[in-house]
């Protein structure tokens, strides 16, 4: 029943704002982009430099598989110029506001390899560098649609970003091919799409949302896969603290390193500069470190 309140809200919202939403732009008459998580809005501003405004419009800090928009967050995008999201069930509520909506909505995931778990899809693509190619192509793509003019800018730094993936994803490569082990260990299955591109296997205690909790019967089996395969690290998220993670630690004498889903930045890691580029290197060296 709240979800459905939700989407009424949000289509009334839309439907209000629509008639001041024909050109969409901020004070410095740049048009409005806004982003749904993280990644899109790293690579999106890296694209769109000083052309246009983009704006996250999840929060710092917030994870993001259950987050819901306020009636504020409606109508800000509904000023916008466009909406950027990834869907696959990631922010579903991006894909209920599109209806009635002058503001144009394009999901960035289209074309990407998708991997199935049981009836879902995994929405983490960004996590695999030539998939993440792939949401850079679209961002560019859908900036263009907006802002023709700039095309050449746009198509020019979609080039220096694809050239950062392709080289990341070749790091990734030759430095992850000749680890000891294979095996890793994380609280939720985010990191199928890097596991299959570097021949990795990816054990979680919960399933595609890290809002679940592992049940007993997970928790033995991973403590048993622990202690037989003599695993050393196991991984948590920046933006979760799960309690089942630091109870197998402690039990089973591992230590914890960071494996960052890149959801959503915390404050910190803003303050300090971080981005897209530099968390997956950090996540490389901790992969790196547990699997040798």
């Amino acid at each position: 029943m709240k979800k459905v309140v939700l989407v009424l809200l949000l289509v009334a919202v839309l439907m209000l704002s629509a008639a001041c939403n024909k050109n969409a732009e901020n004070v410095s008459g740049k048009k409005i982009v806004y982003t749904t998580i993280y990644p899109l809005y790293d690579f999106t501003q890296k694209i769109a430099g000083n052309k246009l405004s983009v704006k996250n419009i999840i929060p710092p800090g917030v994870e993001p598989h259950e987050w819901e928009p306020t009636t504020k967050n409606v109508a800000e995008m509904s000023n916008a110029s466009l909406v950027l999201y990834i869907g696959l069930d990631l922010d579903s509520w991006a894909v209920k506001a599109q209806n009635g909506s002058q503001t144009k909505f394009i999901n960035v995931s289209k074309g990407v390899p998708l991997i199935k778990e049981g009836n879902a899809i995994n929405p983490h693509i960004w996590l695999s560098p030539s998939r993440a190619i792939i949401i850079a192509r679209n961002i560019k793509d859908a900036l263009i649609s907006i802002d023709n003019k700039n095309k050449a800018y746009y198509e020019k730094n979609y080039e220096n970003i694809k050239n950062q993936l392709q080289k990341l994803n070749k790091d990734y490569s030759e430095e992850l091919k000749n680890t000891s082990k294979k095996s890793f260990i994380v609280y939720h299955s985010a990191f199928d799409y890097l596991a299959q591109d570097y021949g990795l296997k990816q054990i979680s205690l919960t399933g595609l949302s890290d809002e679940q909790e592992p049940s007993p019967s997970r928790v033995a089996y991973v403590m048993d896969y622990i202690k037989k395969n003599k695993i050393k690290y196991i991984f948590t998220e920046p933006l979760t603290s799960p309690k089942a993670i630091k109870t197998i630690a402690a039990d089973t004498h591992v230590q914890v390193l960071p494996l960052n889903t890149i959801e959503g930045l915390t404050q910190s890691e803003i303050k300090e500069g971080k981005d897209y580029f530099s968390l997956m290197r950090e996540n490389l060296n901790n992969l790196k470190k547990a699997l040798e």
